[in-house]
């Protein structure tokens, strides 16, 4: 009789065992694998095929999911919005010509602003939330070749733009920033220049401080140039500035923007000269953490996303490829893919609102692709969770116990 009880109670404890084997497995099998950060990447879904132009400059989403973008043709600069379900709500034909309105901003009276370069002149036009053009500002920098680099709300009601002014064409020149007021008229403007030469990059961070600035800043004694961050007061007078390369392998460098990141320091990137793309981490006090490299010769980061355990790369790979980089907090490349046919404005030096993470999950990247604007949902793969793996564990030390036991009856019995 006891022998048969010890029996018994070792088969419960085995129909236990293969009980709590089923139900934990299918626990772990019907987790959100989103929220445990267990998949592959996705390939990238096209949003909406009819989106007009052949260039795709600028993307935003907007609180209530819907998306706007701006893109062109030879006959001019579209401004585009789509619905929550990518379903295009209206186009708009904003200006005729080229060059068009690269640079897209969503105002905060619910508007949108777009800017670009007409005549050797910086121009602004700001429409009302529905896409229809409110007023049309032409500023004169006073220099004689203008390129307009990106756009930003000012910290103090209106708008400001970082600009690079030549004295001719392919020559050194400076930052032209400048603030206007809401109906965009020109405030002030400062002309900004390191030792010899500086073109920005990025309006990096506007706040009740004032602004940062990304920028290549170029030497020729010797022959160098810098990744260089600018800190600004509200006025848009220099507060200090940092520099990073010019020496030895780095001597260089080209940077596209940088992003503000969540320790309070900043992630700059871009290229270096015939080499490889570039990648500088710095602190809120500017120091530099760490420097990478990515990619081969004549590749180029042309935007940046922070993700929960790094970053995300946008990589100009050549004439016709565009990758992408996901690396850790500490620069290490953890993955990255290429998609062909797909490219970006401008190539090596491209910097435009292009890639951007969701209100709901993955990404957005706007593009061009067989002559044709491209807007894509994506994401990528991403590391297990530590709940991931604490669940894994403790579900192989509750069936290890569970084994242990029913050898321990059945020695007994």
């Amino acid at each position: 009789m006891e022998k048969k009880a010890k029996s018994k109670t070792a088969k419960m404890l085995l129909v236990g065992l293969l009980i709590t084997f089923l139900i934990s497995t299918s626990f772990l099998l019907l987790l959100d694998f989103n929220t445990y950060d267990f998949k592959m990447l996705t390939d990238p879904i096209e949003l909406n095929k009819d989106l007009p132009g052949v260039v795709g400059y600028c993307v935003y989403q907007l609180d209530d999911k819907s998306l706007v973008l701006n893109s062109a043709n030879n006959s001019g600069t579209y401004l585009t919005k789509l619905d929550s379900n990518n379903n295009i709500l209206w186009i708009k034909l904003i200006c005729t010509g080229q060059p068009g309105l690269s640079r897209l901003l969503p105002a905060s009276d619910g508007g949108f602003l777009l800017s670009g370069i007409s005549g050797n002149r910086y121009v602004l036009v700001k429409t009302d939330p529905s896409g229809s053009i409110e007023w049309t500002k032409n500023l004169d920098s006073g220099a004689p070749v203008n390129y307009l680099i990106d756009i930003n709300e000012a910290v103090d009601d209106g708008f400001v733009l970082a600009g690079f002014g030549e004295p001719a064409e392919d020559s050194l020149g400076w930052i032209w920033f400048a603030k206007t007021n809401f109906e965009g008229d020109l405030l002030w403007s400062r002309n900004i220049s390191g030792p010899v030469s500086d073109c920005p990059s990025k309006i990096v961070k506007a706040n009740i401080d004032g602004y940062v600035l990304s920028d290549t800043s170029y030497s020729f004694v010797p022959d160098q140039a810098f990744f260089r961050i600018i800190s600004l007061d509200t006025e848009g007078n220099v507060l200090g500035n940092y520099s990073y390369g010019g020496y030895g392998y780095y001597y260089q460098p080209e940077c596209n923007g940088a992003i503000a990141t969540d320790d309070g320091g900043y992630l700059l990137f871009g290229y270096l000269w015939r080499k490889e793309a570039w990648v500088v981490k710095v602190d809120a006090d500017g120091v530099m953490q760490w420097n990478q490299t990515y990619g081969q010769a004549y590749c180029s980061i042309t935007g940046a996303l922070q993700t929960p355990n790094g970053y995300l790369l946008q990589e100009y790979l050549n004439n016709n490829c565009t990758s992408l980089i996901l690396i850790d907090k500490t620069g290490n490349q953890l993955w990255n893919t290429t998609w062909a046919d797909v490219t970006m404005p401008v190539g090596m030096e491209a910097n435009f609102h292009s890639i951007l993470k969701t209100k709901d999950s993955g990404y957005i990247m706007v593009a061009s692709k067989n002559n044709s604007v491209w807007l894509a949902n994506f994401d990528y793969p991403k590391e297990v969770s530590s709940w991931f793996w604490f669940l894994i564990v403790a579900e192989i030390m509750l069936i290890l116990t569970l084994i242990v036991l029913v050898i321990k009856v059945l020695k007994k019995s």
